[in-house]
């Protein structure tokens, strides 16, 4: 048997095209079944050697895992916690503690924040965490004060109308009504629509605040009477007419009103406009548009500097090309 094993290894190496090396220190046959179990033969070049496979249940039993790299150092998991925890930290360091303090409200230092539709507060600027009140009969009053880390009451909170080429602004309560100032001075919230007494100014100076009226241009003060209300009667304003306007809106980047066209480069830019202003009799030689050949230096500078449109025009005047000019 084992000859007959040999003979027909022998026939399928013969078959092995020439370019095959045969001197092999070892080459497997495949395997067969026997009464010992899973068992295959061993060529060494002199003799067949009779070997014991393992079975596939030692496999399943060996302990899996995953793939360590040199140093146990993982590629990636590792790097992306990293990443995190950094991103984390900046986040942790940007936090104002001003905000913090305040329940996540910050204070408006300037007027581009001043935007229509937010929720605003009025904060004493003395330190002591009050704040404007609305009450249920249309008058103003302070707050009582609030614990660090808390903001204003919802009777404290005021919705902010205001349109983007206004520098005046409105106000209106939770109960629905418009802020304005009376023929006494009172800061009261009576009406149900906006009029000359229910429009403010918010005036921003050494990063301080103030609120003067429009109907009678004094201040807002808010030290309150013997009776407990807001009026708005200094003529200048002193410390009890000096308040933190505070918001909980994210605070946004500015915003770039210009055109699509006002955003190109200095050779684009010229001509978009070239093309948008170019008069209709005018005969282009072999379909180009007449533009002006001068530097573009001083179009890069009239984009900063905000008189793009005036020296567009005069540049396109000089080429006698344009139905405006």
């Amino acid at each position: 048997m084992w000859l007959q094993r040999r003979s027909l290894f022998a026939m399928s190496v013969a078959d092995f095209p020439p370019t095959v090396p045969l001197s092999l220190s070892a080459i497997r046959v495949p395997s067969f079944k026997c009464s010992r179990g899973t068992c295959c033969t061993l060529y060494t070049g002199d003799c067949l050697l009779p070997l014991r496979m393992t079975s596939r249940s030692d496999y399943d039993r060996a302990k899996g895992g995953k793939l360590k790299l040199k140093g146990n150092k993982s590629l990636f998991k590792a790097d992306k916690k990293k990443k995190k925890k950094k991103f984390g930290d900046e986040i942790a360091k940007a936090v104002d503690p001003d905000i913090t303090s305040h329940g996540g409200w910050r204070r408006i230092n300037e007027e581009c924040d001043l935007k229509g539709g937010i929720n605003i507060s009025f904060e004493c600027a003395d330190g002591s965490n009050c704040y404007l009140a609305a009450m249920d009969n249309g008058r103003f009053t302070i707050g009582g004060p609030h614990m660090a880390g808390e903001g204003p009451n919802p009777e404290e909170i005021l919705t902010l109308i205001k349109t983007p080429d206004d520098p005046k602004i409105s106000l209106k309560t939770g109960y629905g009504k418009y802020v304005g100032v009376d023929a006494e001075g009172s800061l009261v919230a009576t009406a149900d629509a906006i009029g000359t007494r229910e429009r403010l100014y918010v005036v921003f100076q050494d990063n301080k605040t103030a609120v003067q009226a429009v109907s009678n241009n004094l201040f807002l003060s808010l030290k309150p009477d013997s009776e407990g209300y807001i009026h708005a009667v200094s003529r200048t304003a002193a410390d009890n007419e000096i308040v933190n306007l505070r918001t909980d809106a994210v605070p946004e980047g500015p915003v770039d009103w210009r055109s699509a066209e006002d955003k190109k480069s200095a050779r684009e830019c010229e001509t978009a406009f070239v093309k948008m202003y170019q008069h209709s009799k005018v005969i282009t030689k072999g379909k180009q548009i007449s533009i002006n050949m001068d530097e573009k230096e001083a179009i890069r500078r009239a984009q900063n500097e905000g008189n793009l449109h005036e020296l567009l025009l005069d540049r396109r005047a000089k080429m006698k090309s344009d139905k405006y000019c």
